[in-house]
């Protein structure tokens, strides 16, 4: 009976050693899953904390680079208006369509650079350059030879000469300089280039008649009733016929510089 005994309670120390090893084999494992859990749950915060920090960074780069758009376009801006008050570009405008439009000419191009800073001795300037591009206003007449296209050229080309006369000695230029005139004529029409020119504005013209206009006539009574409507046109109409004919026109670019005093 004794040794039953003792072999019950080897017996139940060993089942108490087993239960406490599985016990702290259980413990340790708890913990290394919820050391697992806890290094898991903290990976995918610091990944999601990158992932909107990495989207911020690109949201703060596309905003700089919008920024830095916004800032060249004001600058670009304020120069625009820095030399629209230093140089009074726009009076200049007006000026200059004003003394064209005296001059019987019409402004196809009209540029201006921005000011440059110059000094002469202690003074400093801003010099602009205006290009002006002029060409002659389209004759109200109709050339009826060789010798009325040469005239018109003539023509032109003294009214370019007057305006630039008349800048270089305007007081609204008085700190202005005629840097270069260049201009551009075209080769005089001769006797049967104004036959064809004639030829086609009267077919222009008979085109504008109606059916019930021509109904009837004959060809000399129709070219009798186009010389009749041509007749009867104004200035402004025989501009528009000689345009559609495509008459050449004297062409000029006058390269202006004009100063304007910035400070000592």
């Amino acid at each position: 009976m004794k040794s039953n005994r003792i072999l019950w309670l080897v017996l139940t120390g060993i089942i108490i050693i087993v239960l406490a090893g599985a016990g702290i084999i259980y413990a340790a494992d708890s913990r290394e899953v919820n050391k697992r859990e806890e290094l898991n749950d903290s990976i995918a915060k610091n990944q999601a904390t990158l992932a909107q920090g990495l989207a911020a960074k690109e949201a703060k780069k596309a905003e700089a680079i919008e920024l830095e758009q916004r800032l060249a376009e004001a600058r670009q801006l304020l120069e625009e208006t820095n030399f629209r008050d230093s140089a009074e570009s726009i009076e200049y405008d007006r000026i200059l369509f004003s003394i064209a439009n005296s001059s019987r000419l019409q402004i196809t191009g009209l540029n201006a650079t921005s000011p440059l800073d110059m000094k002469e001795t202690a003074v400093t300037y801003q010099v602009t350059t205006f290009t002006v591009t002029v060409e002659g206003i389209t004759p109200t007449a109709i050339f009826s030879s060789g010798l009325d296209s040469t005239k018109y050229i003539d023509d032109v080309v003294d009214n370019i000469l007057d305006f630039v006369h008349a800048v270089a000695t305007s007081a609204d230029f008085d700190t202005a300089m005629i840097q270069s005139v260049a201009i551009s004529p075209p080769e005089p029409m001769t006797d049967e280039d104004v036959s064809k020119l004639i030829e086609s504005i009267n077919k222009r013209v008979e085109s504008m008649l109606t059916k019930e206009q021509k109904e009837g006539l004959t060809e000399e009574q129709i070219a009798a009733l186009v010389q009749g409507k041509l007749a009867a046109m104004s200035p402004s109409e025989i501009q528009w016929l000689m345009e559609e004919a495509g008459v050449d026109k004297v062409t000029a670019t006058i390269t202006i510089k004009i100063w304007t005093y910035k400070g000592a």
